[in-house]
């Protein structure tokens, strides 16, 4: 049986925070056919000296430093992937980590199937931001009837539907050959990597569940959880993947179920900037509203739902009246079938 060499991928910037923490989830994994490529991205902290301390260590460690910060961990991850040189690819967050038995089990998972997509199980970790969260562990398909079931395997259009409000995680190992068919990550978008592996999805031969486990540490201070005009930015994300499902004559419950998760946005996103916009300079809070008027114009033209009404209005309640009144506009969505 022949097991694939499987290249990990990582960006870093400014990561002496934590840096130990995927390096040495990879340095300590069961499974040895691997590379580990680390892209340092201009860091200004030491990063760089310290992933090559890493990499003399290690000659599986190669150490790829960019001349212009691309802004993004896209950048980062593009220029990884353009260094590749394994059968398989597994994309690694600076911050995050992987099982000691993560890459066997990916790899057996391959050898068995021949799957162009193999997902490992998933944990999520909050307790930086909240000491009190509950850790949230995803195996197999995260829904009603095989909910839990690594021996699923699933055809691109299901992988692609079931993924849409993530009743499948995308921390995936992906063939090489089917990442370098499919367009690259958008450096651009904010939460690009969500548009990207679903295009991987519904490109692959077949989808299939692992044991082991990919664990994300939600941090204090990530872009993803910190408020800056970039992280409204979520919306073009939304409009690409309703222009997928209707390229590729998804039915109408795959579709409401993209326009619910777009409503969802709207609503969370617009809470966070009322509360949060204090936070924020001028130009910061004009742009950030520049990203919520367009989602809410597509909110309006999907789901003929107007979230302008949120700032004219829930802007200059209490807080009180800003909860009845999304209790009520709940009530109206849930009549129409758009949320549950």
């Amino acid at each position: 049986m022949t097991y694939p060499l499987i290249t990990v991928i990582t960006p870093f910037y400014n990561s002496m925070r934590f840096i130990d923490a995927p390096l040495n989830a990879v340095l300590n994994q069961t499974y040895q056919n691997w590379e580990y490529i680390c892209v340092d991205d201009c860091s200004t902290d030491g990063t760089l000296e310290k992933l090559r301390e890493y990499s003399a260590q290690d000659p599986r460690i190669k150490v790829i430093a960019r001349s212009v910060n691309g802004g993004s961990a896209a950048a980062g991850f593009n220029t990884g992937i353009a260094a590749a040189t394994g059968d398989y690819i597994q994309l690694l967050g600076h911050d995050d980590e992987l099982s000691p038995d993560c890459l066997e089990q990916i790899a057996a998972r391959i050898a068995e199937t021949g799957a162009e997509v193999v997902i490992p199980d998933a944990k999520i970790v909050s307790t930086e931001i909240d000491e009190k969260a509950e850790n949230f562990t995803m195996t197999g398909v995260q829904e009603k009837g095989r909910k839990g079931d690594r021996g699923v395997v699933l055809s691109p259009r299901e992988a692609f539907a079931l993924s849409i409000d993530w009743k499948i995680h995308s921390w995936a190992c992906y063939s090489a050959d089917l990442v370098r068919r499919c367009p690259r990550l958008d450096e651009q978008l904010m939460n690009g990597d969500e548009l990207w592996t679903r295009v991987l999805f519904l490109n692959a031969n077949k989808v299939v569940f692992s044991k082991g486990c990919y664990v994300y540490l939600r941090r204090k201070g990530s872009i993803s959880n910190n408020l800056n005009a970039k992280s409204f930015d979520v919306f073009r994300v939304e409009r690409e993947l309703l222009r997928l499902l209707r390229e590729n004559r998804f039915d109408r419950k795959t579709v409401n179920v993209c326009k619910r998760d777009l409503i969802s946005r709207v609503k969370m996103h617009t809470f966070r900037y009322l509360f949060g916009k204090s936070s924020m300079d001028a130009a910061q809070r004009d742009k950030a509203h520049g990203f919520l008027t367009d989602g809410g114009k597509l909110a309006f033209r999907e789901c003929w739902f107007k979230p302008e009404y949120w700032f004219t209005r829930l802007k200059v309640r209490q807080t009180a009246r800003r909860y009845e009144k999304y209790l009520k506009l709940q009530k109206k969505l849930r009549k129409k079938g758009l949320v549950d």
